[in-house]
Formats: C-alpha cells, structure tokens, sequence
C-alpha cells in the first residue's frame, strides 16, 4: 500500500499492569512533529521441510520479531520522559540503571494516494532513544537535528486474538479502532 505524507502519531501509555491506557498525546506540527516511520518484521520467517530433495512443508504463520524506527521534531520534553520511561526532578530527567519505559501503544496516521485516511497501529511495546546528536552551528542556518525512537512490539489480546500490527483504512470506524488499540480511553467528546 503507498502511503503519502505522515500527519501525526498518538501514543497511548499503559498502566503499570500493562492492561490499560493511562494518557494518551498526539504529537504533530511544531510539538512533535511527524517526520518519519519505518516497522519490520510484519513478515515471519518462513520455517520449512525438505524430504525426498524438495520442499514438503512451508509456514510463515505470525509475525517476526517486529520493530520501529520513529524519526519526530521537537517532542515535548514532558511527554519523551513518559514514554523513555526516565525519572523527572523538576526541569532534570535522568536515565541510568532503574529506568524501565512503561508499555505503550500507538497509531500514526497517513494517507493513500486518493488522500484516504490510513492508520496504522502498534498494539504493545516499549520505546527508547538510543543516540542524541548535538551538532555545532554553521555561518548558515542550521536546522534543528531530530529526534528518533526504536521501538519493540509485542503480541496483544485484542477482541481474542493475538494482534502485534493493525491498519484502518478510512475515518469510518476510526473510533473502534482506536478504543481496540488504547483500552480503557474513550472516544473524544464522550464522557
């Protein structure tokens, strides 16, 4: 499927049980801009059989080990330290050895060529940063170096199956797919 442009991405953050959303942030435009996101490992890899010199049995049943790379612009600094799992002691957050990201959740919307809303999402799993770059200033201008997260998926019960991806095509049904992916948020305006 292609896909054009990356609007945005809201994060869900699980609660310590890792059952239900917590809070969820969108990140777009100046506050966490949507520069860029790649997932692997959607495909399994194939297990097989060979007997009598040929093939007998093949299976590429499930996911691979499936992974992101999420490339943002200026994610507010609050809502990074929730999902990096960091310690906050006022205007300083720390990482070392007690640091564990809580379990997140995420959709990240996009389109099709017809300009068709598409949403994919990412059921369960951590996130990190893994690499800041500082660079020094030029006589020219010098663009501000993004932000990029990896994350780590897992399997998630969703409607009694095992779900790690899911895509939505279209804003009808949106919000059911997104009560599916954030359990326990409800759809915005309802109470």
């Amino acid at each position: 499927m292609t896909t054009v442009g990356f609007e945005e991405v809201e994060i869900g953050i699980f609660d310590a049980a890792g059952e239900t959303i917590e809070e969820t942030f969108v990140w777009r435009d100046e506050e966490g801009g949507t520069v860029n996101m790649t997932i692997t490992g959607l495909e399994k890899e194939a297990s097989e059989v060979y007997a009598s010199d040929k093939r007998v049995w093949l299976s590429k049943k499930g996911t691979g080990n499936v992974t992101s790379t999420f490339e943002t612009f200026n994610p507010p600094s609050e809502d990074l330290d929730k999902v990096l799992g960091r310690t906050v002691d006022g205007n300083t957050s720390w990482a070392g050895e007690e640091t564990n990201p809580p379990y997140v959740a995420l959709i990240a919307k996009t389109e099709d060529v017809d300009g068709t809303a598409l949403y994919f999402a990412l059921t369960k799993g951590m996130m990190g940063q893994n690499e800041i770059a500082l660079a020094t200033r030029t006589a020219d201008t010098t663009p501000p170096t993004n932000a990029t997260l990896t994350g780590t998926w897992q399997n998630r019960d969703i409607e009694d199956e095992s779900r790690t991806f899911g895509k939505h095509i279209g804003s009808e049904g949106f919000d059911a797919f997104r009560e599916l992916v954030f359990p326990g948020v409800s759809v915005p305006g309802e109470a």
